[in-house]
């Protein structure tokens, strides 16, 4: 029996809440408790509820579907709640999610938001990214430095400060993260987002009829993951065949069952012809497509597909260079600058004259016309998706802004809503994302029949979404020996002890994930004990990560073991986390790798920028150790300059010079600022006693500001200890300004 219910949310710290009550429609006849407590304890009840917050001209524009789309989550064992949005603010309905997630009989497991559901866009929350750094300081609009993230809503334990709703895009609403709540980001519930705009490709209720229509019917098929593509585009990963051999060795161990059949596992890559969209296309379009992910750059309105073709011909290699040229000249006279100063700048990028007539043609309309067809066919466009309709069922964009779900037009939305039976489930970014990230972490338990919304709950960022139905899962191909959907909730040591010896290697990677972060206890023997044993290269990369958690000697013995391994992901981890440890005793292992005459591309892209967090005498004195045991180089002496010379380059970022210029008054402050931002892309360890030293007295809040700002993001440093010692000692020191104490205390609360 279904009952209308009023409701107003008194669960949250701020009054403002309360002023905004939603209406609620439960689909069996619940009583309403309010309950307060957000723990997740390990004796968690069955949490079989799920909320599908929807605003209400949506649920009447779609009725039919949505009521539908109840008994297909009926039918998956969920017991769906309607939640109708009347007023747009995101706070109620966070309050809401809270209060289900608390209710006594059914309790949710997550959410999906359909329709026009409020955008929190946060800020102070940038550690909480992959990648995304932006000046806050009103440089720029506040729409641009925010982030647009559903972590807001799905990740209970983090505490908002309210600024503003925007006058212009009334759905967009502004939040501040505290500093005194947790500084980490492990969402309570899943949750996704089934948000179709109206745009030259439909109006936005037609979308969403059609989309639940899809929904509805995609459990009518029995569809394991059986075929898989994997498509590497230019300049991601630094164009590495080693990154993507070794990724689709990881697929097979991900899903053995794969190994059985034909074209299992297909890979493209953008090097195979010179415009690749249309064959990309072509097999995006395929009806027995299971799962794609996509690595390559990209915009909120395009796919970034090709590069300059790789050519041995001499007309090709001056046609590239040509065109270049013209590109670079009409950059420059857009930004106001001469075409002199542009063709400076290209001569020394070719390391050659250049004809005049490049600098002519840039501005030849015939020319113009078909540089821009050219430019246009290298990559895909939210224009294209009027014909070209993939019919993949999920597919995982890895890549910048394409899940930019708060715009009016975006990639993952054309992906979701065009026709056929076509798209389910679209991962997204909503603003750039890390190039050095395990898309593929969970595929294995996807295939499994692991619902997709757990995505971003087990590999979050602020960035990452989840666009879809989050109920969805495949078919199971394989049988892990449990209900893996019911494991997603259970935060058992002893269960998740045991799953570290599953058969399925897929079953161990999230084994170690669920052991560092969701239960109690100190794992990092075991985790330690399952790099050094495991065969599986995956396994021993989810090892790696989650020891990360510990900060200690088994972290670093792990990291200095990784660093050699035989698989390239983790290795590639190994140095990066080599870089944000930072211990004098990586400095060995990081020389030898370094001085080796082949290294993965991507690795080799990774260490050079590591060394820069290492003290430049260190490592120079460790290369003239290192280098002489060396035997393999017919000419050793020139090959040692050239290395040595390169390490001395990489490593001049921690020279005194760096305090100089960013602790003394005779430079700006905005400059000074500037490059103290830098740290957090390089932490620099060794500077770190005489900028604790600095900090000791209070003076020039702007500078101390953002120098703890900035030595937050030292999470992994092995100075980190003593860092947090010094911003707690801050935070509690009345002498200093508030805006600082503000900052050591998030500092403290991530550091500690």
């Amino acid at each position: 029996m279904k009952r209308y219910v009023g409701f107003h949310p008194t669960f949250s710290r701020h009054d403002r809440v309360n002023k905004f009550p939603l209406f609620v429609w439960l689909i069996e006849n619940v009583p309403i408790l309010l309950a307060a407590a957000l723990a997740v304890s390990c004796s968690a009840p069955v949490r079989d509820g799920f909320a599908v917050v929807i605003d209400s001209q949506s649920y009447k524009e779609a009725k039919a579907e949505i009521d539908g789309y109840f008994r297909t989550v009926e039918n998956r064992g969920l017991h769906p709640v309607l939640v109708i949005d009347r007023w747009g603010v995101p706070d109620s309905i966070r309050a809401e999610l809270i209060r289900l997630y608390n209710a006594k009989k059914n309790p949710i497991q997550g959410c999906v938001f359909i329709g026009d559901i409020p955008v929190a866009k946060v800020r102070d929350a940038q550690f909480l990214t992959s990648a995304f750094k932006m000046d806050q300081s009103g440089r720029y609009p506040m729409s641009d430095y925010c982030v647009s993230t559903d972590r807001f809503y799905d990740s209970f334990d983090l505490e908002w400060d309210f600024i503003q709703q925007d006058t212009a895009r009334k759905e967009y609403f502004y939040y501040s993260l505290r500093n005194d709540c947790p500084q980490i980001l492990r969402p309570t519930i899943y949750s996704a987002r089934i948000f179709p705009r109206t745009n030259p490709r439909g109006d936005k209720y037609v979308k969403l009829r059609r989309y639940m229509q899809r929904v509805n019917a995609a459990d009518a098929a029995n569809n394991p993951i059986d075929q898989v593509l994997s498509f590497g585009g230019h300049g991601n990963v630094s164009d590495s065949w080693t990154a993507r051999m070794d990724e689709k060795i990881e697929m097979y161990d991900q899903m053995p069952w794969m190994r059985k059949q034909l074209k299992g596992v297909e890979y493209i890559d953008f090097r195979y012809k010179d415009f690749i969209k249309q064959t990309l296309k072509n097999e995006l379009q395929r009806p027995d497509l299971d799962y794609a992910v996509l690595h390559h750059h990209g915009s909120e309105e395009e796919q970034l597909l090709s590069g300059t073709p790789v050519t041995s011909s001499l007309p090709v290699s001056i046609d590239n260079a040509r065109r270049y040229a013209r590109s670079q000249v009409r950059s420059y006279l857009k930004r106001g600058r001469s075409a002199a100063e542009a063709r400076a700048s290209i001569e020394k990028v070719l390391g050659t004259p250049i004809p005049e007539q490049w600098i002519r043609e840039a501005d030849d309309p015939d020319i113009v016309a078909d540089d821009e067809a050219y430019s246009y066919a290298e990559d895909l466009h939210v224009a294209e998706f009027a014909t070209y309709r993939p019919q993949v069922r999920m597919v995982s964009l890895d890549a910048c802004y394409n899940g930019s779900f708060h715009e009016d037009e975006s990639i993952q939305e054309c992906y979701l809503f065009g026709e056929g039976n076509g798209t389910v489930i679209a991962i997204a970014n909503t603003v750039n994302s890390i190039q050095d990230r395990w898309i593929n972490r969970y595929l294995g338990m996807l295939g499994m029949g692991l619902r997709s919304g757990y995505l971003a709950v087990f590999n979050n960022t602020l960035e990452n979404h989840v666009f879809g139905d989050p109920t969805f899962a495949f078919t199971p191909a394989a049988d892990p020996g449990f209900d893996v959907n019911a494991a997603a909730l259970n935060y058992s040591p002893s269960f998740w002890k045991k799953q570290l010896e599953n058969g399925y290697p897929a079953v161990q990677v999230m084994a170690c994930y669920m052991l560092a972060e969701r239960c109690e206890g100190n794992w990092s023997d075991l985790l330690a004990a399952k790099f050094r044993n495991s065969p599986y290269g995956m396994v021993r990369l989810a090892a790696l990560l989650e020891l990360a958690n510990y900060r200690d000697d088994n972290f670093r013995e792990c990291v200095r073991l990784g660093i050699n391994d035989g698989n390239e992901m983790t290795q590639r981890f190994a140095v990066i986390l080599a870089a944000d440890c930072g211990d004098d005793s990586l400095i060995g292992p990081m020389v030898t790798l370094y001085c080796e005459n082949y290294i993965p591309d991507r690795v080799r892209f990774d260490l050079a920028s590591s060394f820069r967090s290492f003290d430049s005498t260190k490592v120079v004195n460790t290369f003239d150790k290192v280098f002489p045991r060396i035997v393999n180089y017919s000419n050793p002496d020139s090959v040692g300059t050239v290395i040595r010379k390169n390490l001395m380059s990489l490593t001049s970022y921690m020279a005194d010079e760096f305090l100089d210029y960013v602790l003394d008054t005779w430079n700006t402050e905005n400059s000074r600022i500037s490059d103290i931002r830098s740290l957090r892309n390089y932490p620099a360890h060794a500077l770190v006693p005489k900028l604790l030293e600095y900090l000791s007295e209070p003076k020039e809040p702007a500078v101390q500001e953002a120098l703890w700002e900035a030595l937050g993001w030292f999470v992994l440093s092995y100075r980190a200890p003593e860092i947090a010692a010094r911003a707690k000692a801050v935070c509690d020191d009345t002498r200093y300004p508030q805006e600082v104490r503000k900052q050591a205390l998030r500092a403290y609360n991530r550091l500690k």
